[in-house]
């Protein structure tokens, strides 16, 4: 018979699996409600506050893959259209702020110059978040057989302060269960 522990180890082994397949290709529609689907599932192992985290996190790639996926479809169109590489367009459009909101693409952004006194878009040089990369918090934090604060979560939320009173608070209640079966006259002892 699994045990829940077991259970819980390859549910989230199953989810970095899925994950990483999402990275890697563009039909990603079934594998993004499986992936909502375990992360339903009950993980007691891990703690509160880093379930949540992942979950955020988890929220927060999807929220940007769906962004990825509408440039994939517009580069997609684009190439229909013209029958070339549409990475071939112009490095900067000028126009007014209003339409280049509209057109704003995750490779673009928006430039001050100072020459003519107006804003720019203008392809970025640095790449925003890729498909490749969409999911890199949540699998770090996925551990041997729970979730864990990761250097990357690390870098982006801080340290783990409300992780570690979660697990103070835990060991606390352990404490208390000790020292109200403690026949001592001494409780420092419990």
């Amino acid at each position: 018979m699994v045990t829940s522990q077991e259970r819980q180890k390859a549910n989230l082994a199953k989810m970095k699996r899925i994950m990483e397949v999402i990275e890697s290709k563009t039909d990603d529609s079934d594998l993004i409600a499986e992936l909502q689907e375990y992360l339903r599932k009950p993980y007691s192992l891990s703690l509160k506050w880093h379930m949540i985290v992942f979950k955020s996190e988890v929220d927060r790639s999807l929220w940007y893959l769906e962004d990825i996926r509408k440039e994939e479809i517009e580069m997609e169109k684009m190439k229909r259209r013209k029958g070339k590489d549409p990475k071939e367009e112009l490095n900067q459009v000028k126009c007014k702020f209003s339409e280049a909101v509209s057109e704003f693409k995750l490779d673009h952004q928006m430039v001050y110059d100072p020459k003519t006194n107006k804003y720019k878009l203008s392809k970025s040089g640095i790449s925003r978040t890729t498909r490749e990369n969409i999911f890199a918090i949540p699998k770090s934090m996925i551990g041997d057989d729970k979730l864990q604060w990761s250097e990357a979560v690390k870098q982006k939320w801080g340290e783990d302060t409300i992780g570690r009173a979660e697990l103070l608070e835990k060991g606390q209640y352990d404490q208390k269960s000790m020292r109200v079966t403690c026949d001592h006259e001494d409780n420092s002892i419990c």
